[in-house]
């Protein structure tokens, strides 16, 4: 299969410079935006909270659907787009939950909170909206994202490669013995072997190469769209092995992580159709939205006691697990930061950015870096023990209020469609990699800033191989004879 073929895939060094860019269409941000508008204007203190939040989750969640529709009106194609993961991820993470009965959050936020959290989202999600019609980038691929010179028979080279980093320290950590390996996956979450300390040590060199892990979900997509390349035996392996990450994903008990496998699966199986249709498009995403919603209902019940445990004594049938679908309650949190600045507390400004950038660098390079924000997440709203996610409108907020949430929304949107439009640059299947890692971005940014330049270390990791190392991958080069 060659994806050279396709209309938003042209030929390397192509005369044709009407290259097609997946983007939003103006007719669905209108439609998405009036929706916002309505779920705004419907707000009453006379309901409850989570009626208050159910109202306007079906709201946005029929706004969503409408502009997918406009845009999916440009082709199926113009679907698979960073900015649209960001805006699924966003409700994902904070309303697809009140679809469902959740009385419990009427003891958590009083309707005036929950009002203020719900104009803080929407207004999140009117940035983003707006962002990703704003081109500052030139339509062209910048030369440091040019991977044309690994070719499509390196793939499955480099998903062993991808594969030997990502679980080397996993492995090590049990002797080299799967056996041992699988006992941990199936116990409690903090038990495992391979964990790092709140500081880190030496070990995070090896433990950060986890996140090549990332690579093998996105590396499965495209292989399997171009399986008739490879040898049966190879197209097991990696079918084994993204099941495996998987598992591994889904006995972690970190829905994010999940998702993220998922999201960046998707990216490289749909940048890489060549001839989508419903079948070859809404059927995996379907398959693959009813397994993060499956996953996330049960990783609640075990990430603390374990699988095993988990099953041995029939906690799935609790209550707690069947009745209802639980995410992250991330609004309430949103809403209490929202109720604490800068009432309470001054805005942090530019403190957030300096914790945000300097995340990838290891303690043990820099033991003076900043261990986190002088006022954390955790302390306004009484986490004691655990980390708590307030998506990155939570934290915008705690930078500069409204303010920083618009331009933040914004500064998002513009990226994400920058990164989506370079789309249409990438011929092989390894800068499609590449490109499908922004959907692990997408995704993993929307539940916090913080993690943002962490999560662009697999993309930076793969340009960095190809650029120093093209060797490593069997190849010559850029430009070498």
């Amino acid at each position: 299969m060659n994806i050279s073929s396709h209309p938003y895939y042209p030929e390397p060094g192509s005369t044709n410079q009407r290259k097609r860019f997946a983007k939003a269409t103006w007719f669905g941000t209108l439609a998405f935006l009036a929706g916002l508008v309505l779920a705004f204007t419907c707000i009453s203190l006379d309901s409850n909270p989570s009626l208050m939040v159910r109202q306007v989750a079906i709201e946005v969640g029929i706004a969503i659907g409408v502009s997918i529709f406009f845009d999916s009106r440009r082709g199926w194609n113009n679907l698979f787009r960073g900015d649209l993961a960001c805006m699924v991820a966003l409700y994902f993470l904070t309303l697809i939950e009140f679809l469902y009965p959740q009385t419990k959050f009427d003891q958590l936020l009083t309707p005036d909170q929950t009002k203020h959290a719900l104009e803080a989202l929407l207004i999140g999600f009117a940035g983003l909206a707006i962002g990703r019609h704003i081109n500052f980038f030139k339509p062209a691929l910048p030369q440091w994202l040019d991977c044309s010179n690994i070719p499509d028979k390196a793939l499955f080279r480099f998903f062993l490669i991808s594969a030997f980093l990502a679980y080397f320290y996993m492995l090590m950590s049990v002797d080299f013995n799967p056996v041992k390996l699988i006992e941990a996956l199936l116990g409690p979450r903090f038990g495992v072997p391979w964990g790092r300390g709140r500081l880190g040590d030496w070990r995070v060199f090896l433990s950060e190469l986890k996140l090549f892990s990332f690579v093998i979900p996105s590396l499965t997509g495209i292989i399997w769209n171009r399986r008739q390349s490879f040898r049966g035996w190879q197209i097991f392996l990696v079918i084994f092995i993204f099941a495996f990450t998987l598992f591994e994903g889904f006995a972690g008990g970190t829905r994010n992580v999940l998702g993220s496998y998922i999201a960046t699966f998707l990216g490289g199986y749909l940048l890489t159709l060549k001839r989508p249709n419903i079948f070859k498009v809404v059927i995996p995403i379907a398959i693959m939205g009813y397994l993060i919603v499956f996953a996330t209902r049960h990783m609640l019940g075990f990430r603390d006691m374990g699988i095993s445990r988990y099953l041995a004594t029939a906690a799935y049938d609790t209550q707690k697990v069947q009745g209802t679908l639980a995410v992250d309650y991330n609004l309430n949190s949103i809403g209490l930061l929202v109720d604490t600045f800068p009432t309470k507390h001054d805005f942090l400004g530019l403190e957030l950015l300096v914790v945000f950038l300097t995340k990838p660098i290891p303690r043990i390079l820099w033991p003076d870096k900043p261990e986190g924000l002088s006022i954390s997440i955790e302390e306004v709203v009484g986490a004691d023990g655990w980390t708590v996610a307030a998506t990155y409108v939570g934290e915008s907020y705690m930078m500069g209020g409204i303010v920083a949430v618009i331009l933040i929304s914004l500064c998002i949107g513009v990226l994400a469609n920058w990164w989506s439009r370079t789309a249409a640059f990438n011929t092989t299947g390894y800068s499609i990699v590449v490109n499908a890692l922004g959907f692990f971005t997408s995704v993993i940014s929307m539940r916090s800033l913080i993690a943002l330049t962490t999560s662009m270390l697999p993309i930076l990791g793969l340009i960095f191989i190809a650029k120093t190392f093209p060797g490593l991958l069997g190849v010559k080069r850029l430009g070498q004879k």
